[in-house]
């Protein structure tokens, strides 16, 4: 029968100086390496999502975005979503200066005598105009408009 020696006596042993610095350097070279390979991950970059659209409209779970038509949820409603104003639509002959006065975005602007004058972007300006798409008054009104953008803004 095979005697196996006392828990007591193997800790009481003096470690030899090999297996120290064999134990030593195993410490140095696993925490290096767990250094250089450490991730930048946080716990949130593993949090599963149901589904895409979860992922996607984190932040908008008041139902801020369906208030103001921002259907994608970026943050801005553009002309495609649901709440622009789509102030073109009945212009027929005139649509593509239309919507090159709806893109403009606002600016500012000084006179000779140095007052002020700020001007909104294109959208509002279109909204503005109390004449219908497609009529007279209406092509009236936002030659108008490009024509200021143009005076301002041109070099």
């Amino acid at each position: 029968m095979q005697r196996f020696p006392r828990l007591g006596r193997i800790l009481a042993r003096r470690p030899r100086p090999e297996s120290l610095l064999a134990a030593g350097a195993a410490v140095i070279i696993l925490g290096g390496l767990g250094t250089l390979t450490a991730s930048d991950a946080t716990p949130a970059d593993f949090a599963p999502h149901t589904d895409t659209v979860t992922a996607y409209n984190d932040g908008w779970a008041d139902g801020r975005a369906e208030l103001i038509g921002d259907d994608n949820r970026d943050g801005r409603v553009d002309e495609d979503e649901t709440g622009a104003v789509q102030p073109c639509r009945g212009e027929v002959e005139f649509a593509d200066v239309c919507a090159t006065v709806a893109e403009r975005p606002a600016y500012a602007w000084t006179d000779d005598d140095g007052t002020p004058h700020t001007v909104a972007a294109g959208r509002k300006l279109l909204s503005r105009i109390d004449a219908v798409p497609g009529t007279e008054g209406f092509a009236a009104a936002l030659f108008a408009l490009d024509a200021q953008w143009f005076e301002h803004n041109q070099p």
